[in-house]
């Protein structure tokens, strides 16, 4: 029996002083392993995944021309597949003191990440179930082997272990075999490294027990893509503030966070990652806009002649009189030389009414998660010259060159900004800000005046409930007066000589709003408390 702790005692601390991803195979067996399934991910369309597993076989096997060959052939296609870098939106908030990425993470190796993708997992202990009660004493090793023994497990310990030791009374009731190895750590001032499903090793718990002994692991965890590159590095820095992780990167190409330290670090920080990454409420926004149009024009009156013309009808020079074409209703005045005609027109009455009234609806939806603002416009995009050469191009000089002239695009008609924040399982407060904007018709150096209007307001709403958040009424009435001049201003008696036209329009937009929540507020999500042990003593998973 000794025997055999000897050696299991040397296998184990061969294993330690390893990588946990390591493997007994040789670098040319292993490169070969990853050539083929580089080979499979090329046939598969994966082009990125295939050059990041030639180029770890290539620096395996650094004389094999063929896996650099590979490597530079992929180049190409695995740049065009791998993703962009998620930007932050123009209307994001700013952070109060902004802290770039390249601060916050760490550089990344194709190698490190070919390596976390292939991550052996972690050996664990398979121990018996139940609870036991334990009333022991002795040294050390005698109580880890009892405790050890009772849940069917084996141990080894260190070569710089104390073989013999102080008496230690060791008394616990109803403990499973993780709280009993935790408080026998405490006790004895050791920690545990489980080397399979049923040995473990046991070291005295010193931070250089620990960097030596403790095994290391490299892990990769997706990022989804509603997350800013503000907000993932904020993650980012209270991860690695919390746990003390040594290694946090960020492989933008994959969107993907790279986390690499030793067990007891890397296991919360995990934890810790997943829970503020994982969940983002969703609120699905529908929006009206509904314009109302009516009109009234009436026109109403008398007609009445307000000039008159004077026809000579006397005979000159034994001539017979007439009157001239077009000219009725003759009224007379005199005989012979001095006979004149007056042409009265008649009079007419006039009574027109027009009405009409539309009516047009728009509808849209919008998409967001809590705290980011969605946009939307409607309207069109206006060029707006920002810079334009004023020289002028002399005739004599035809090779002179003058710059084009530079400009940007106005967003014109109806813009709204969304923001939206879920209280609960029944309510949402959504923050809007409107602004609309219009040519003012005026220039100022040949560039446009554009008017603009905003309202900024809260609204807070239960899940599905309507409501009009903004409106634009725009009323418009005028009224003109056509007459005789003079007799049009009698008071009654004036209507019989004048035209009234009206005109009474009402043009009216409401904004109509329902929020729906996609998924649960964050008061109904479940958050886990971790357990991580003192910065001297950081508990370790068994």
């Amino acid at each position: 029996m000794r025997a055999f702790l000897i050696a299991a005692a040397l296998l184990a601390c061969q294993a330690i002083s390893a990588s946990v991803d390591s493997s007994a195979d040789s670098p040319k067996e292993l490169a070969l392993s990853l050539a083929k399934k580089a080979g499979r991910a090329r046939k598969n369309g994966q082009f990125a995944q295939a050059y990041l597993l030639y180029s770890e076989a290539a620096a395996l096997v650094p004389g094999n021309r063929k896996y650099k060959a590979q490597m530079e052939l992929l180049q190409t296609r695995a740049a065009d597949q791998s993703k962009p870098v998620p930007q932050a939106g123009a209307d994001s908030p700013p952070l109060p003191e902004p802290v770039l990425p390249e601060d916050t993470f760490d550089s990344i190796t194709a190698a490190e990440l070919a390596k976390a993708r292939d991550l052996n997992s972690i050996p664990s202990l398979h121990a018996k179930p139940g609870k036991q009660n334990f009333d022991l004493s002795g040294d050390a090793r005698t109580l880890f082997d009892k405790v050890a023994q009772s849940f069917g497990l084996e141990t080894v310990f260190d070569g710089d272990y104390p073989k013999t030791g102080a008496t230690i009374s060791f008394r616990i009731t109803d403990a499973d075999y993780r709280q009993a190895f935790d408080d026998l750590d405490a006790a004895t001032g050791s920690f545990v490294i489980p080397l399979s499903s049923r040995l473990m090793m046991i070291a005295v718990d010193t931070p250089t027990k620990r960097t030596d002994l403790e095994q290391t692991m490299e892990i990769a965890i997706p990022v989804p893509q509603i997350l800013t590159t503000q907000e993932l590095t904020e993650m980012a820095q209270v991860v690695r503030q919390t746990t003390n992780v040594e290694k946090i990167s960020w492989d933008t190409t994959q969107s993907q966070i790279v986390i690499r330290d030793r067990v007891s670090r890397v296991m919360p920080a995990i934890a810790l990652l997943e829970q503020l990454i994982s969940y983002r409420p969703q609120v699905m926004i529908e929006l009206q806009f509904i314009q109302v149009n009516s009109s009234e024009m009436m026109n109403y009156g008398f007609t009445a002649p307000n000039n008159i013309t004077a026809v000579y009808l006397g005979g000159i020079l034994h001539n017979v009189a007439s009157a001239p074409s077009g000219v009725t209703n003759l009224l007379t005045f005199g005989g012979g030389r001095t006979l004149i005609g007056l042409a009265v027109a008649q009079a007419s009455a006039m009574f027109n009414q027009t009405l009409s009234t539309s009516s047009t609806l728009y509808q849209t939806q919008l998409r967001s998660v809590v705290g980011q603002p969605s946009t939307l416009h409607v309207g069109e995009k206006y060029p707006v010259i920002t810079q334009a050469y004023a020289g002028g191009v002399s005739t004599t000089s035809p090779g002179v060159y003058a710059p084009p002239p530079s400009y940007t695009f106005e967003n014109l008609g109806l813009e709204m900004k969304i923001t939206p924040f879920v209280h609960g399982m029944g309510e949402v407060t959504l923050t809007i800000d409107t602004s609309v904007e219009v040519l003012a018709g005026q220039s100022v150096n040949n560039i446009p005046v554009i008017g603009r209007q905003s309202l900024n307001s809260q609204i807070r709403l239960r899940n599905d409930e309507w409501a009009f958040v903004a409106g634009l009424m725009n009323p418009s009435k005028s009224k003109g007066t056509t007459g005789f001049w003079g007799l049009a201003e009698i008071p009654f008696l004036g209507n019989l000589f004048k035209q009234v036209s009206t005109d009474d329009e009402d043009n009216n937009l409401l904004i109509a709003i329902k929020p729906h929540l996609m998924s649960l507020p964050p008061d109904q999500i479940v958050t886990h408390p971790l357990r991580v042990g003192s910065d001297n003593r950081p508990y370790t998973p068994l």
